[in-house]
């Protein structure tokens, strides 16, 4: 998807509807991401592999190095990506449990 340029923009307006544009782009990858963490369950049989401590920090890791080379907060991408894993564990617990039934 292509998006204005922030410097073409020529009103309050229209940045707040490319900001919501770009939003709605964002939430749309998170939904296709979150198909492949229910996918994910497949290929783990106890609670150890769905938590996955070593993998999980180092996700956080890398999503907030990542974030410090765009330029941005890496601390508040650290947080998101902590809240967004936590609850996918959680998820995929609730999943594990139906699997194993």
């Amino acid at each position: 998807m292509i998006f204005k340029e922030p410097k073409n923009c020529h009103s309050l307006e229209e940045v707040r509807n490319v900001i919501d544009n770009i939003d709605e782009h964002i939430i749309s990858l998170f939904a296709e991401r979150h198909k492949y963490v229910e996918e994910i369950v497949r290929f783990k049989n106890d609670k150890d592999a769905v938590i996955a401590q070593e993998r999980k920090e180092q996700v956080i890791l890398d999503r907030k190095n990542w974030a410090a080379e765009k330029g941005l907060n890496a601390d508040t991408f650290e947080k998101i990506y902590t809240l967004l894993i936590d609850s996918n564990i959680k998820h995929e617990l609730e999943l594990l449990k139906l699997k194993n039934i």
